[in-house]
C-alpha cells in the first residue's frame, strides 16, 4: 500500500461523519487561540465559516474533499480544530490532520504546526520546534512564517528554560528574507529598524525604501512612520504620508491633521 494510500486510510478513520459539539464558552486563555494559525483558502473560509447557518454542511464538504486527497481541507480542517471557534477544540486531532497535510507539502500546515508548538496547545510549548516548523513553511513558499520567526528570535517571552535564546541579529535576518521576498509586514519592521538604528547600523536612505514598499501595500505603521519622519523637515512629503494614513485607517495621522489645522 502506497503512502497516499494509508494517509487516506487512516484519515477516514479519523474524521468524524459529524460535528456534534458547539464550541465550549471561551475563557481568557481560549481567546488568544481564536486567531491563531491560517486556513489554506484564507478569507473565503473565514466568511464561509462566519456566515453559515449550519456548520455541518460545511465540515461534511471540508471532510468530503480530505477524503478526495485535498490537502489543503486537510489543513482546514486541522486548523478550526486547533482553534475552536466554529466548533469545539480538539488538539489532538488536529496535530494529526495537521502533520498529514504537512508532510505532503502543505505550507500552512507546516505554519499551524509552529503555532501548536508555540502556544503549547495540546503539546507542551516548545520554541525550537515552533521555529523548525515555521521554517519548512517560509521553504514551501508562505512568506508570513519569515515575520513568525523574526518575532520568534526577539520575543523576551520567550524562556531561556525551554532551550531558546533571544537573537536579534537572526531576528533582523528573518525579517530581511522575508522583505526581500515580498512580504509587506517583513518590510516595514526592516525599514523601522533601519529608520531608527535598532540592532542595525542605521541608514535613513534605505529605510525610506522599505518603508515606502510596506506602505504602498496596506501596513499603516509604515505610512505612519514615513509621516513623522518627514514631519521634522519635508512638509510636502509629510502632508502626502499623513494624508494616505489617514486613508488607510490610522488614528494617529488623524490625530496630527486635526493638530495641523488648529495652529496657526
Amino acid at each position: 500500500m502506497s503512502a497516499a494510500s494509508n494517509i487516506h486510510s487512516l484519515l477516514a478513520r479519523l474524521l468524524p461523519e459529524q460535528i456534534n459539539c458547539p464550541p465550549a464558552s471561551p475563557g481568557r486563555r481560549q481567546r488568544q487561540f481564536v486567531g491563531v494559525g491560517l486556513p489554506s483558502q484564507r478569507a473565503l473560509l473565514v466568511n464561509r465559516l462566519d456566515e453559515a447557518h449550519d456548520l455541518q454542511v460545511i465540515y461534511a464538504d471540508l471532510r468530503q474533499q480530505a477524503l478526495a486527497g485535498s490537502v489543503a481541507a486537510l489543513n482546514d480542517l486541522g486548523w478550526i480544530w486547533l482553534n475552536g471557534k466554529y466548533w469545539r477544540a480538539d488538539t489532538g486531532l488536529a496535530g494529526h490532520l495537521l502533520r498529514m497535510a504537512a508532510l505532503q507539502g502543505n505550507a500552512a500546515a507546516w505554519f499551524n504546526l509552529g503555532q501548536q508548538h508555540y502556544f503549547g496547545k495540546g503539546v507542551a510549548t516548545s520554541y525550537v520546534q515552533a521555529e523548525a516548523c515555521y521554517r519548512q513553511a517560509f521553504e514551501r513558499g508562505l512568506l508570513h512564517a519569515a515575520a513568525a520567526l523574526g518575532d520568534l528570535y526577539e520575543e523576551e517571552v520567550c524562556d531561556a528554560a525551554l532551550g531558546w535564546q533571544v537573537d536579534m541579529d537572526q531576528a533582523y535576518q528573518w525579517f530581511f528574507r522575508g522583505a526581500e521576498e515580498g512580504e509587506a509586514r517583513c518590510r516595514f519592521e526592516v525599514g523601522y529598524r533601519l529608520l531608527h538604528g535598532l540592532h542595525v547600523n542605521p541608514d535613513t536612505r534605505a529605510a525610506l525604501y522599505w518603508l515606502e514598499l510596506a506602505a504602498a501595500t496596506g501596513v499603516i505603521q509604515a505610512a505612519e512612520e514615513l509621516a513623522v519622519h518627514f514631519s521634522r523637515g519635508d512638509d510636502a512629503r509629510y502632508r502626502d504620508w499623513r494624508d494616505r494614513a489617514v486613508q488607510m485607517g490610522s488614528s494617529l495621522a488623524l490625530t496630527m491633521k486635526l493638530e495641523d489645522q488648529v495652529q496657526p
